[in-house]
């Protein structure tokens, strides 16, 4: 192979330095290179683990808010219709109240009224009386004429006036 240039121990101590130089790289650069992308992957399988459970418990988080939201407006639903329940009852407590007051205050002014034409009729009566009699002995008195027995009458009439 000489005719063709080629030198056999040249070629095979390249060949020997070339199996050397791969072997050096191989052990050198090789192995923690791959060692370095066999971490880098690891790393970031493990971010993207985490950013899922991130993920999911915010999820978890968000419909546990939401719950929570929707409870307290059924709660605060509830605590209006309680209170609205609360203000009916209790204003049909003051309409009856204020119902069995005006019965009450009616009951006592009609009672008051039924005392007071009570007196007054005793009163006229006692009155009417007096004047009767008052007028029958001015009359049993004198004997009069019908004018004098008109101006005796409007006497009487006018004296009870006076009284009143």
């Amino acid at each position: 192979m000489d005719a063709l240039g080629i030198n056999w121990v040249l070629l095979l101590s390249q060949v020997i330095n070339f199996g050397a130089m791969i072997v050096i790289l191989h052990v050198l650069l090789y192995k923690p290179v791959l060692k370095l992308l066999g971490e880098r992957t690891e790393r970031i399988e493990q971010s993207l683990n985490e950013a899922e459970q991130v993920k999911a418990e915010l999820a978890n988080a968000k419909s546990g808010y939401e719950d929570e939201m929707k409870r307290a407006r059924q709660e605060a639903a509830q605590i209006i219709t309680q209170a609205q329940e609360r203000a009916k009852a209790q204003e049909a407590e003051i309409i009856a109240q204020a119902r069995e007051e005006g019965d009450r205050i009616r009951s006592e002014a009609r009672e008051q009224t039924t005392r007071e034409r009570d007196q007054m009729v005793g009163e006229l009566k006692g009155q009417l009386a007096d004047l009767v009699t008052l007028t029958a002995s001015r009359v049993l008195q004198a004997e009069i004429s019908a004018q004098a027995h008109r101006k005796l009458i409007e006497e009487s009439l006018s004296a009870l006036g006076r009284q009143n």
